[in-house]
């Protein structure tokens, strides 16, 4: 909606300049709703950053007319029409204001003193408000028509989704109190529905896609149960606190020396794939684009052929980023992660989130250096090294407080413990996790096997809400370090937060206690987070680019796919026998790695504050849609893909110990004898 947010003069209602500027801070859904040629806007500054009612707003609006105009624009023959409109949900909105004035009036001018405004020059516009008190408090869309004297539309812009906020706190506390009550009834909706989703669907769909589908049908875009105003007061918290919690998930699942016999598959894997991925997608953009199949703007409005290969690139280093929410709600509600596969799938996501880290810092260096000029200097890997080893180190610090909240426990309990505690979380058994009806570690025995009453089950939670308020403090410096140092600083939370809890389940005393409280929590936290997600997901935006993200989104998985299975044949050709990968792993690893979130949102994010160029914009828009199509696809065929390779590593298994059984009793047989060791093999067998 380049061009027109500028049109809010100082003399205008209060609510249009209002409304034009809070969508920088609380971002709406911008389109085009007629034709979009005239005035581009390429930054709006907003002073505050988050505007409330009854305080005082200015906007600075910087601008331009494109080179295409030709002779320019006459902007005293130009007339703008704003409506603004207050929504109860997407495209249900009641038109509560109208404008109707001439370019000119609006630019502070008379029209017999106003300029032409010409080809290629640029433009401020600063004006101030004091926003009204009475203000509804809610989701507002804006409407834009620029036309001329003859009344026919040369423009036409639409903002959707815009929130006002309160400014009293008695009125504060009353949104955060709706937006509460709502999502927790949604949320238990959610729950209360998604877990029977994998039993209705014959074990194909996981429960996280049941609490994504309840999280549409609450949300904006259907019932409105949890408006976009709710999202934007409690989302922010949520997903941070989840982020924090699933990331120290992942990094307690990495305990090296039960690793040692994967790391060099798990390396290989990732880089073939990463390797594959970006070479596929960034060449099957490029030929898109070429041949006109799809339209894709970020790429189209690129000024040479090396900005847009650059670009490209771009694009598909993003693609190489993975989903951890979605591999360990699904490892978790299978009761997999003991095994070869789960082990497999999560350092293959977790590592991938580092390289796409450094793919996106070399990345961005080729753009700018396609669009600025210069070179690329050994600075740009120092940065990136610099970036990952600070927030290593805050992890560890992170991880030091971590051992500090989890107590140790003696050796003998801690052998019983962790029996107990492997059959109950790493059974492989595939049975999806009912958080109603399954029996977890905690609730079940305790430190030496026996039953646990509702005290220890206290314990067991108390020590898991330390865990997360910990990882939770971790992830925030991490996060707005950048904005404490004026950007000296850039820490990684989810790497952070990995290597905090890594650092906890490293400490063998403590392992068994750490793995027992993320346990508790885990069915507690990802059911909120994928509600929300499900309610969050911008499916107005979905809409525009589908084609182009559909064709994006096959690009990926057929790189994945490739290098998957590429380091799949070659790692059990060059690998010892003990990290060689069964056919089924081979053909099928690749399903489990297809879930995009997490880290690629936040990469976005920084694209579009980087490059204030208008591609950038469409950028976005097109990454978010293949994110939202790979995040409802994802986590089914993960669980298709985890079930089929766990069902064969389970026969395997069986195999070989019905192999060593045979053996051992012909050697007790030629013995003369029966050993009880055979006996007990056979028993075995027999049940």
């Amino acid at each position: 909606m380049h061009g027109l947010r500028h049109l809010a003069g100082p003399r205008v209602l209060l609510l249009t300049g209002a409304l034009l500027a809070i969508g920088v801070v609380a971002p709406g859904e911008f389109g085009v709703c007629g034709p979009n040629k005239g005035i581009e806007v390429s930054d709006i500054i907003l002073t505050p950053a988050t505007p409330h009612t009854n305080t005082p707003l200015q906007v600075d609006v910087l601008g331009s007319v494109p080179g295409t105009a030709g002779g320019g624009l006459r902007a005293s023959s130009v007339n703008v029409e704003a409506v603004i409109s207050i929504c109860r949900r997407f495209k249900d909105c009641m038109g509560i204001f109208t404008m109707n004035r001439s370019l000119c009036s609006l630019m502070g001018e008379a029209s017999a003193s106003c300029a032409d405004l010409l080809p290629g020059k640029e433009f401020n516009i600063s004006s101030a408000w004091k926003l009204p008190l009475l203000m509804i408090r809610g989701s507002y869309s804006l409407t834009l028509q620029l036309s001329g004297q003859d009344g026919e539309v040369s423009a036409c812009y639409e903002m959707r989704g815009v929130e006002v906020l309160a400014s009293r706190p008695i009125n504060v506390v009353r949104d955060y109190r709706d937006a509460m009550v709502a999502f927790v009834i949604a949320a238990s909706s959610s729950r209360a529905m998604g877990v029977y989703f994998p039993t209705l669907s014959g074990g194909v769909l996981p429960q996280i896609s049941g609490f994504l589908l309840m999280g549409i049908l609450i949300g904006p875009y259907c019932t409105n149960l949890v408006s976009r105003l709710h999202i934007f007061l409690i989302g922010n918290l949520i997903n941070r606190v989840a982020l924090a919690f699933i990331a120290g998930a992942a990094g307690a699942e990495i305990f090296v020396p039960e690793l040692l016999d994967l790391l060099v598959p798990m390396t290989l894997q990732v880089v073939l794939i990463s390797t594959a991925t970006v070479l596929l997608c960034s060449c099957g953009l490029l030929l898109m684009v070429s041949y006109e199949w799809v339209s894709i703007p970020a790429l189209a409005l690129q000024p040479s052929l090396a900005a847009r290969g650059a670009v490209a690139l771009l694009m598909a280093a993003l693609m190489t980023a993975r989903s951890p929410a979605s591999i360990i709600a699904v490892v978790s509600e299978m009761n997999c992660s003991a095994t070869k596969a789960a082990k497999v799938a999560i350092g293959i996501t977790v590592l991938s989130d580092i390289v796409v880290l450094i793919l996106f810092s070399l990345c961005s260096s080729l753009v700018h250096v396609a669009w600025e000029g210069g070179g690329m200097g050994p600075q740009v890997l120092l940065g990136v090294f610099s970036e990952l080893g600070a927030s290593a180190v805050l992890g560890f610090l992170a991880g030091g407080l971590l051992l500090l909240v989890i107590p140790p426990v003696a050796a003998t309990e801690e052998t019983h413990h962790h029996q107990h505690h492997h059959q109950h979380r790493l059974s492989g058994d595939g049975i999806p996790f009912d958080p109603s009806k399954s029996e977890r570690p905690s609730e079940a025995t305790g430190p030496g096997g026996s039953s646990q009453g509702p005290l220890a089950t206290v314990v067991v939670a108390v020590r898991g809400a330390l865990l997360i308020v910990i990882l939770y403090a971790a992830f925030i410096i991490a996060s707005e370090a950048h904005e404490w140092t004026n950007g000296r600083v850039r820490l990684e939370p989810l790497l952070a937060c990995t290597i905090a809890s890594c650092v906890c389940g490293h400490d063998q005393s403590r392992r068994g206690r750490l793995l027992e409280a993320l346990s508790f929590w885990t069915p507690h936290v990802l059911m909120p987070f994928f509600t929300l997600a499900g309610a969050s997901l911008q499916l107005p935006g979905l809409a525009q680019v589908l084609p182009a993200a559909v064709m994006l989104v096959v690009l990926r998985a057929l790189g994945i796919a490739a290098g998957s299975s590429a380091a799949g044949l070659v790692g059990n050709r060059i690998l010892a026998r003990k990290a060689r990968a069964s056919p089924e792993a081979v053909s099928c690893t690749w399903l489990t790695l297809l879930a995009q979130a997490g880290v690629t949102l936040g990469l976005v994010l920084e694209v579009e504050r980087n490059f204030k160029e208008p591609w950038a914009r469409h950028f976005g828009t097109l990454v978010i849609g293949v994110v939202v199509l790979n995040q409802l696809l994802g986590p089914v065929l993960c669980r298709v893909g985890l079930r089929r390779i766990v069902e064969a590593e389970a026969t395997e298994d069986h195999g070989e110990e019905s192999n060593s059984t045979s053996e051992e009793d012909s050697r007790s047989s030629s013995d003369g004898h029966f050993g009880i060791e055979a006996y007990d093999a056979l028993v075995r067998q027999s049940r």
